[in-house]
């Protein structure tokens, strides 16, 4: 497993990453209402496939994600985000999607110094 966290301000996310043999399950939960709004899977080879849960708007995170680690990682992978923050502004949803973005960066170079 990978533990990666961040927070900024009142925004604090966690990443876990779960390996099922050569594939791997990635959560990206965080805010005052963790939950699963979006899920993004694929490999390499394969065409990202998204599910939108009724209006969570999550996919900019996981399908970011979703492309750059189709590129390094061998296996199949599923990203399950969800945060919610309870009167957030413009901002804020920046900084998270942000935040996000980067944890997806970070788990990429765990990945990298693990080898896989």
């Amino acid at each position: 497993m990978i533990h990666l966290q961040k927070e900024s301000g009142r925004i604090r996310l966690v990443l876990d990453a779960y390996f099922m043999g050569e594939d791997i399950v990635v959560l990206i939960s965080g805010g005052d209402q963790p939950h699963l709004g979006t899920i993004t899977a694929g490999a390499r080879l394969e065409p990202i496939q998204t599910v939108q849960l009724q209006s969570h708007k999550e996919f900019y995170i996981t399908e970011e994600i979703a492309v750059r680690l189709r590129k390094e990682f061998a296996g199949n992978f599923a990203i399950c985000c969800g945060a919610h923050l309870d009167n957030t502004t413009k901002e804020e949803i920046r900084v998270l999607t942000d935040m996000a973005i980067q944890l997806g960066k970070e788990l990429i170079g765990e990945l990298r110094a693990r080898h896989l």
